[in-house]
This record gives C-alpha cells, structure tokens and sequence, in this order.
C-alpha cells in the first residue's frame, strides 16, 4: 500500500512484522480475520495496542477492523487475537510492530540543534556580560581618571591664582612706593607752573605735569586691580562740569596726537553739565581708552572724541544719557576676540613692534569704572578699520543754554586750532599732500615712493584688498594704484572707492602694461582719473598727479566759496556736488532752529559724525559746525541788509539764542559788529543815491 506517494507495505501484510509511520501517518485501520471457514460465526476477535491501549479490545464479528487516531511518536505493539468458543483452548495471537516517527522539531537532532542554540545562548549572554562589566569598568576608570586631571588643574589653577595674588599684592607694595616721589614730584610742578611766568616754561612743566600723571595713572592700575580682587572699590562722587572735565583730559593728548601726526578731533555740542561723579575714574576711564586708540593708531590716522546727551521717555527731564564715543583709526581687534577684550590680563595678539605695549588690566578696570557709575561699555572693531569704544551713562543736572552755546564755540575753536597743530608738521614747513600708492611689486613701489616722498607723504599697500582698507582709514587726496594685483585688482579698487560716498571725491590714477584701448576705456570707465600705460615717464606722472590734486584743491576753493555766498547756487554735477547740494539745503531748511545739531545733519547726509567732519573739511576746508555757522552768518548778513529787523531777532532768526554771543561770532567772522555793519551799510547806501 502507498500513502501520499510512499510505500508503506513492501510485502503482504500477513508476513509483514514492522510498519513505519510519519508523524502525519498517524491516523490508520488494521483488518483482521481468521482462517476457520466451518465456523465464523463462533469466532471472537480481541486486539489491543500497547502503549496505547489499556488493555483488550472485543471487537464484534461483523467488523473486524482496529481503528487508530493521533497517534503520537513511539513504538506500539499490535496485537490480535481469535478465539472458538467452542474450543477455549485454541487461542492465537499475531503482533504487528508500529513505529510513528516523531516530526523533525521533536527528533533528536531537533533536540541537539536546540542543546547546541542555549549553550551558545548562554555563553552570549556571559560574554555581553563580561563586556558590559568591562565597559563599567573602563567608564569608571575613565571617571576616576577625569577626577584626578580636573583635581590637578583646579589644583595648578589654586597655585596660579595665589602665584597671580602675590604678584598684585607685589606690585601694589611696589605702587605705593612709586606713589610717594611721583606725589613729591607732580606738588612742585604745580607751584612752578603757577610761579613761572615764561609761556615757553610753562607749556615744558605742563607737559611733565601730564606725563607724570600718566604714570601715576600706571602705578594706581594695579591698586584699583587689588581692590576688585577683593570687592573694595567705591564710587567717590563729587560734583563739577563732567563735560568740561572729560574735554580737559583729551586735550592732554594734543601733543601726542602731534608728535605721531594723527588727526585729533574733539566734539561735543553740549559744553556744560554740572553733575556728580568720580572724578579720578572718570579721569581714569578716559586715559585708558585714549591711550590705547593712541597706541595702536598709526602716523596719519584719525581719533575722535564724540560726546552727546540722550533722553529717553523712562527718565526725568533732568535725567539723561551720556553718550561718548572713541573712535580710532588703528589697526584694529578680529572679531574672534571681541568678547574677550574686558577680560581681566587678556592681550590680543600684536604685531611686534607693538608687543609689551600694556598690561592686559587697563580695560577690565575701565569697565568696572564704568559699570560703577550705572552704565555700560561696548565695543566695535574690524581689523585694519579701526576700533570704536561706545560708553552710556546715566548723568543728572540741568543744562544752561546760553553757557552750552558760547562753550561750544570756545570747544570748536578748540578742535579748530588743534587741527592746525595736528597739520602743521615739526619742522614748521608745508604739510605735504598725502598720496596712497597701490602696488604688488615690490621694486616698482619702492622706486615710485623713493621718488614720490620728495614732494609727497607716501603711503604703500601691496594688493587691492590693503589699499582699499588704507583708503578708507587713511582717506589720501590721491591714490596711485596698478591694474594686475592678487586679492583685488585695480579695476575692482577703483571701482569700490568711486562707489562709496566715504571715498569717491579721491582721484585716481591706474598703472598698466596693458596697452589695448579697450583696457584703458574699462579702466576710465570704472572712475579713473587717468590712465598710464607701462613703462612710463615719471615726469609724466608727476605731473598729472600735481595737476589732480591742483584741480582737487581748485574745487575744494570753488566749494569754500559757495558756501560763503549761499547753498542755492550749486549745481550737482558730480556725487561731490549732490552731497553739497544736499547738507548745504538741508542747514538753510533749518536755520532758525536754534538745536540744529551737527548729529542731526550726519543722520540726514546718512553718515556718523566722524564721516561728516572728514568729507566736509576735505571738501570745504570747514568743519561741519563752522559750515553751519557760515551758512547763518551770511544769511545774518543779508537780513541785515534788507530787512528792518533788530539785531536781536535777526540772531534769532537765524538761530542764535544769544545776542552777545550772536554779535561775538559776527565780528570773529567779518571783522565787525553787526550794529556796526549797518551803519556802514546804510551810508554806503547814501553815497549811491546822492551819486545818482
């Protein structure tokens, strides 16, 4: 027999004596009969499966068959038996063996399979085990050796910190007793200062008198340093002029601003605010950040001291803000180190020959000086710009107008003479114009500043991208620049400084090898002056180069005296007349407004104050204030000539609160009083008519 395609019986089941089952072969029948043909009918059939069965099965004689079911894996035993019943002694019994094959899940190559998975199971498990016990172990390890590097450095920190207190507590030991000849020295001063009546002694013991507070300003650095340590400095407020206090410790830079050349500005349109405040932190404050603008700024740049008062709508009316501004043109601070410069003896990076230029405390006490007196210090910087020291602080005290306004003439002259000072060079001769010369090659460059340094003040820049920086720091009346340079060519230089309304007034000359029109047209068309082809005649460009800045100065005239007529006249020819056209409308539009304001003007023109006082006087030979005085002056002028007004409202009109004041800038501008330009003006008058 076959089931499912397999055989099962290889031979006939009478001699078969072992039957093999799968485990889905578990369901069969087995027929019996016996050999007894007289009588069936007495014939009794029993069977039983062992290890199944319980015991035997009586199976009737019409069906002799053994029906089994579900049979699980094993060996059985079938067995059957026949019996005559009337003959009880012959009895036989047949067996069948059965075997049900188990399924491969329950055979015991399964269960070696399944031996062989848990020992590998649980010799997985005591590996990741070990290997998490491991990595504890490496963690904890690496813990136990972050505590001790981190107790190393806290310790090394410790032993810094008190090797750092015994060098303050050294130099404080140190500055007390450099405090006592300085003290001895700086008292005498002061008496031969008043004693001596020789101008010449006097300016010579003044100028010791500065240095010498200078240096005790040094020496109390590292005092005021050993009282942060420890929390113990206070304010000592006095009351006095804060304006007039801060304007009398710039001007004891005048004479370094003239020694180095640089251009020294001092501005403020509120002259007189009684207050009170620390005089020597102030004092303090101020020396700190004019000394470092004056460190690190070079021959020829640009400082400005820009002082305003602020209100805001949180404040009293006698409650406001003081503003001040430092700004350098020196070589500036990356950006990188911005947030690190108030720290306490951080020193940024600099150039050697301005290596041990400082202590690296200077500014860190500033700020705290600052933050003493409520307000707040924040600083802008880009290297090769320069640098701008912002302070706000609160102030209270009321402000007197008329002392306000004939102190800002007194401050302006001021600036004005300083300037000329600044201009003027040591040996007494000439300023020589400022030329930037823009040049990669470096012997090219050398043999035009060798020739050019005769007549001129030469400044070098090796590429495009230096020369562009150095235009706008150093602002020279003429640049001198070559086409073909890495970084940034000359058409690009060119173009970026006629562009900019900082720099578009500065002629400029380019240097090629190129000879091809189209070269030259490109270059014209960027905003060149001129164009010289190389290799040239340096006659030749000597002479252009004069005749640039003889045109330059021709129109600085020309501008000078628009301004002394009226702003009306100008025509806007170039991006120099639109400017003109627009500060010299914009002053007429608010000549009766007594608080014009040369903060305001700059808003308008969209310039800092510092912008607008550089393009003005390069324009005009005038500072922005004496452009507005002029521009009010002359219309005082023309006032008194045509109207019936009093010389009273007449200064009012055009915005002098004051008439005493009125009359003294009058007479400093033309020479006379107004009372009596009118008499001369009106017998003028007579004499026309009684000629005609």
């Amino acid at each position: 027999d076959t089931i499912n395609g397999r055989v099962i019986l290889q031979k006939s089941i009478s001699e078969t004596k072992k039957i093999t089952l799968n485990h889905d072969q578990n369901v069969f029948s087995i027929e019996f009969s016996a050999c007894d043909y007289f009588s069936p009918d007495k014939i009794k059939y029993q069977y039983t499966l062992e290890n199944f069965d319980k015991g035997w099965n009586t199976s009737p004689v019409a069906d002799r068959k053994a029906i089994y079911t579900n049979l699980d894996a094993g060996d059985y035993f079938f067995k059957v038996k026949a019996q005559n019943t009337n003959n009880q002694n012959n009895e036989s019994v047949v067996t069948l063996e059965i075997q049900v094959l188990p399924p491969f899940w329950k055979s015991p190559l399964a269960y070696v399979i399944y031996l062989l998975i848990a020992v590998s199971f649980v010799f997985y498990l005591r590996h990741r085990g070990i290997a998490k016990l491991k990595r504890q172990f490496e963690l904890k390890q690496r813990r136990i050796e972050d505590e001790r590097k981190l107790a190393n450095e806290r310790e090394q920190a410790r032993q810094m910190h008190q090797l750092d207190l015994m060098k303050i507590k050294f130099f404080t030991n140190v500055s007390h007793e450099f405090r006592t000849p300085l003290s001895l020295i700086l008292s005498p001063i002061d008496d031969m200062i008043k004693n001596t009546g020789s101008p010449g002694s006097q300016h010579q013991l003044t100028m010791i008198k500065r240095n010498g507070k200078r240096l005790l300003n040094l020496v109390n650095q590292l005092m005021d340093f050993r009282k942060m340590e420890y929390n113990e400095l206070k304010l000592s407020l006095t009351e006095g002029d804060i304006i007039k206090f801060i304007k009398e410790v710039s001007s004891s830079f005048s004479d370094v601003a003239h020694q180095k050349q640089i251009q020294y500005v001092f501005e403020c349109e509120t002259c007189s605010l009684i207050t009170n405040f620390d005089h020597d932190k102030i004092e303090r404050i101020f020396f700190n950040l004019l000394s470092n603008a004056f460190k690190f700024t070079p021959s020829g740049g640009h400082i400005s001291v820009l002082l305003s008062l602020l209100s805001t709508d949180v404040l009293t009316p006698n409650e406001k803000i003081l503003s001040v501004k430092i700004l350098d043109t020196g070589i500036g601070i990356p950006k990188e180190n911005h947030e690190k410069i108030f720290e306490r003896f951080y020193q940024v990076n600099m150039p050697e020959s301005l290596l041990n230029q400082g202590s690296g405390i200077g500014l860190s006490i500033t700020k705290e000086f600052v933050k003493m007196h409520g307000g707040i210090i924040e600083m802008e910087s880009e290297p090769g710009y320069g640098t701008c020291f912002s302070l706000t602080i609160p102030v209270s005290g009321q402000v007197n107008n008329q002392l306000n306004e004939i102190g800002q003439e007194e401050q302006e002259l001021e600036i004005h003479a300083s300037a000329s000072r600044i201009d003027r060079p040591v040996s007494g001769s000439i300023k020589k114009p400022t030329i930037l010369l823009v040049e990669d090659n470096d012997d090219l460059r050398f043999y035009l500043k060798d020739n050019l340094k005769q007549s001129f003040h030469v400044i070098e820049a090796v590429n495009g991208r230096d020369g562009w920086q150095k235009a706008l720091a150093l602002h020279p009346q003429l640049i001198v620049s070559d086409v073909n340079m890495p970084e940034m060519n000359g058409l690009d230089l060119c173009k970026k400084i006629k562009e900019d309304t900082r720099t578009a007034q500065i002629p400029i000359i380019l240097l090629t090898a190129v000879t091809g029109h189209k070269e030259q047209l490109a270059g014209l068309e960027k905003g060149a002056n001129d164009y010289i082809v190389k290799p040239f005649n340096f006659e030749i460009l000597l002479s252009k180069i004069q005749n640039l800045l003889q045109l330059q100065q021709t129109l600085k005239k020309t501008y000078q005296k628009q301004v002394e007529i009226q702003a009306s006249d100008i025509a806007i020819v170039s991006e120099d007349d639109k400017f003109m056209k627009s500060a010299l409308t914009y002053i007429e539009a608010n000549i009766t407004n007594t608080n014009f304001s040369v903060e305001e003007l700059a808003k308008h023109l969209n310039l800092s104050r510092v912008s607008l006082y550089k393009k003005l006087l390069a324009l005009t030979g005038k500072t922005p204030v004496d452009c507005i005085r002029t521009i009010r002056l002359k219309r005082a002028l023309q006032l008194l000539e045509k109207s019936k007004l009093s010389i009273a409202n007449i200064g009012y009109e055009v915005g002098f609160n004051n008439p005493a004041y009125f009359a003294k800038v009058f007479k400093e501008e033309f020479g006379i009083l107004p009372s009596e330009y009118i008499i001369e003006f009106r017998n003028k008058e007579k004499e026309t008519l009684m000629t005609f």
